[in-house]
């Protein structure tokens, strides 16, 4: 049986503007909608993205009701060259300080390229009271030790 709801993985050619979530792409004469952005690797000059994509010749499926945003979602984004380490910090589940609260990523919603540059866009969404000590009195104990 056939998936509805598959991962494509594309190589788009650096300094060119990859697919974005919403596009239809075609492949092997099916339609996919693009869904959402899994992962992105950028190794070098070689930027590689899993996307996850709905099969448009499906269409015996049920439906569900659109999801809704959640509450204190926050839209981020980081912009660096092409070749800056600093772009592999950011994965999904990682989190990250924004003007002083502690932030984790929640899913990219776009990737850009801007000349030689690179812009990953993400929501973020505030880390919970507990979890937020807990990774507080980690960082304490790394710093001692």
């Amino acid at each position: 049986m056939e998936r509805i709801i598959t991962a494509v993985k594309s190589k788009p050619r650096l300094f060119k503007q990859p697919f974005k979530i919403g596009d239809v792409i075609e492949i092997r004469d099916k339609s996919y909608l693009i869904l959402g952005i899994e992962r992105f690797i950028l190794h070098g000059h070689e930027l590689t993205i899993w996307f996850t994509c709905q099969d448009l010749t499906k269409t015996d499926f049920l439906s569900m009701n659109k999801a809704y945003k959640q509450q204190h979602t926050v839209e981020a984004f980081v912009k660096a060259k092409q070749d800056n380490e600093r772009l592999r910090l950011y994965e999904l589940g990682t989190v990250h300080y924004i003007d002083g609260q502690a932030y984790k990523i929640q899913e990219y919603t776009e990737i850009l390229i801007k000349g030689t540059d690179i812009e990953i866009s993400f929501t973020v969404h505030p880390i919970d009271r507990k979890e937020a000590k807990a990774k507080l009195i980690s960082e304490r104990w790394k710093k001692l030790q």
